[in-house]
């Protein structure tokens, strides 16, 4: 199959390694680093250096490929503003409204969204029915793309959007993230709850999504919401670190959406979720 993943960041790379050492699938790449081009040479047929919003450079990319694959992330390593993430996700799907009347060959599009678009649910479960209700401008921002891309859908052209969860694994281990909060205090219960989902699955459903020819909505995050709390203690405790103490006198700065992801759809389509309960060691 003739595939092209834009965006290879942490997952789109991983994915492409993946492909690479079990499918014959021809494979295309992008990113917006040109000092990625040769690292990136040897996962893929082809690679092209463009930034989203470059239709011309996007019909290039997606020339001949019969699967579209969107892992795509902001760039830069500190909190990304509205625009960044408007730049990143919006304008790259309005250009590829653009270019698709000439891609007859593409047959599926698939994105890796987020979670944040249901915004809070006071601790209560959500699925993919349940309506969107982001909490700021870049979760609606987030929404918006996700319908500007299922606008592209036709009889011949699937559209399939994972709604990812916090992501963990390889390079992003939990340790070393909640390490500087060892032996501290911390406003609030820690009482709201988080989902998360392993990188290796994120890769083998996006794999799964394409050997299925999977549409729609579907929410990718492990078996087990977990508090905060229950999160951070699970992740000392394991690397033998100080436990983090709470304080419920004090209001935390921003109350984290509180709400517990559910993934029955995607179990009920067939994906087998190789960790489907957080395992701090992985």
């Amino acid at each position: 199959m003739r595939i092209t993943i834009l965006g290879c960041g942490y997952v789109g790379t991983a994915l492409a390694r993946h492909w690479r050492d079990t499918s014959d699938h021809q494979l295309r790449l992008t990113t917006t680093s040109p000092e990625r081009r040769a690292e990136l040479a040897e996962l893929a047929d082809a690679v092209h250096v463009l930034e989203g919003a470059d239709a011309e450079g996007l019909r290039a990319a997606l020339k001949d490929s019969e699967v579209a694959v969107f892992s795509l992330a902001p760039t830069g390593t500190s909190q990304v503003g509205a625009e960044g993430y408007e730049a990143t996700y919006l304008r790259t799907f309005e250009a590829l409204e653009r270019v698709l009347p000439s891609l007859p060959q593409l047959r599926q599009l698939i994105y890796t969204g987020s979670c944040s678009v249901y915004g809070d649910a006071g601790g209560g479960w959500v699925d993919e029915t349940t309506p969107p209700a982001p909490r700021d401008r870049h979760g609606e921002i987030l929404l918006a793309s996700e319908r500007r891309l299922q606008a592209c859908a036709d009889g011949d052209r699937r559209v399939a959007i994972l709604r990812l969860g916090a992501i963990y694994g390889p390079g992003r281990e939990l340790a070393p993230r909640f390490r500087p909060l060892a032996g501290s205090t911390r406003a609030g219960d820690g009482a709201s709850y988080t989902s998360w989902i392993h990188r290796d699955d994120v890769v083998g459903a996006l794999a799964w999504a394409v050997a299925s020819g999977l549409e729609g909505i579907v929410n990718l995050v492990d078996d087990e919401p977990l508090r905060v709390r229950e999160l951070v203690e699970r992740v000392l405790t394991a690397a033998g670190l100080a436990p983090l103490r709470w304080d419920p006198g004090a209001a935390p700065e921003r109350s984290p959406a509180n709400r517990r992801i559910a993934n029955r759809r995607l179990h009920s389509l067939g994906y087998q979720l190789r960790h489907p309960r957080l395992d701090p060691d992985a």
